[in-house]
């Protein structure tokens, strides 16, 4: 191969490279915006709301661990399940395997979970129903920058 042609096919490989980083970022873009949505239903309910039970059992969960507790979700499943809630969804609905969801994952769960704990005080402090806890957390997380 000619020097030509390396430094061609290393622009192709470079360009190439740049166009799978922004798929990356994409996907974990909608990852994190898919754990908020899971965080917010589980911290509403205190478990996994089963949607489908079939894909929920045919597919991997992606699983992290947060102050000595498994946290995991699956495409069948809206919200959150827990090992210290929860631990019969993890059994029954895990059945496939546990992916690592990554250490990404722990550190937006944090930040979500400290946003709607923070908002939870403030709803709680005012009093109100379902609807102005939502608006509460709402906010808080828009104060966080964390996004839908």
């Amino acid at each position: 191969m000619a020097i030509e042609e390396t430094r061609q096919r290393i622009n192709e490989l470079l360009r190439e490279n740049e166009r799978l980083r922004a798929i990356v970022d994409e996907l974990t873009e909608a990852a994190e915006n898919v754990l908020l949505l899971h965080t917010l239903e589980h911290e509403a309910r205190g478990s996994g709301r089963v949607i489908d039970v079939a894909r929920a059992k045919s597919t991997p969960c992606k699983c992290f661990r947060f102050e000595e507790e498994e946290y995991c979700w699956s495409p069948g499943i809206l919200g959150l399940m827990s090992s210290k809630k929860n631990p019969q969804q993890i059994a029954s609905y895990c059945v496939v395997g546990k992916e690592p969801a990554g250490e990404g994952a722990k550190k937006r769960f944090k930040e979500i979970k400290g946003a709607i704990g923070e908002a939870h005080k403030v709803w709680k402090a005012k009093g109100g129903g379902l609807p102005e806890w939502w608006e509460e957390v709402g906010a808080k997380l828009e104060e966080k920058g964390l996004e839908l």
